[in-house]
């Protein structure tokens, strides 16, 4: 059960670092001018920061949970460095929000996150990260007995199907 739920509290914090760092799927080329808007985008959101920060976040919560893995924060931060820094992400992620947002809604973010206020949700984003984080991880702990009991009811209903089955099929 121990097992189980640390693989899936991993599954939940992890989830959204491989989601961001998905290529997207096989769609058209982006318009020259959203690509463009995109980068722009991504550099007044500072972004380089921004996955910087993401990832120790992401890396003091991992070794919280799991203390054992602190022996290897070099050999981890080593290969999210090479993996998932902005310099490896970020033709991906002009991709990404120059097929999401047209390039008039980009200039439009860049021109808030220029602002003093845009700026200041800059700032504060890696401790809304974490904070986030932290929440998304209570929530799964606090109710991840519902989850497993689900889960468990599942493969229970999945043995009976197939015994049902394997009985149909031998009856033939």
């Amino acid at each position: 059960m121990t097992l189980l739920r640390r693989l899936l509290c991993t599954l939940f914090l992890a989830l959204p670092l491989a989601t961001a760092a998905a290529e997207p799927a096989a769609t058209p080329a982006a318009d020259p001018a959203a690509r463009k808007e995109a980068l722009r985008l991504l550099e007044v959101m500072d972004m380089e920061n921004q996955l910087s920060s993401a990832l120790d976040v992401m890396m003091d919560m991992q070794l919280q949970e799991k203390p054992e893995l602190e022996r290897y924060r070099s050999v981890m931060e080593d290969f999210f460095a090479k993996h998932m820094s902005y310099e490896a992400l970020r033709d991906p992620l002009v991709e990404i929000y120059a097929q999401e947002f047209t390039a008039q809604e980009m200039r439009a973010a860049s021109d808030f996150y220029s602002t003093p206020t845009g700026k200041t949700f800059l700032a504060k984003m890696p401790r809304m990260m974490q904070l986030g984080g932290e929440l998304g991880q209570r929530q799964v702990m606090e109710n991840m007995g519902e989850l497993v009991a689900a889960i468990q009811a599942e493969d229970a209903r999945l043995a009976e199907e197939a015994g049902e089955s394997g009985a149909n099929d031998k009856s033939k």
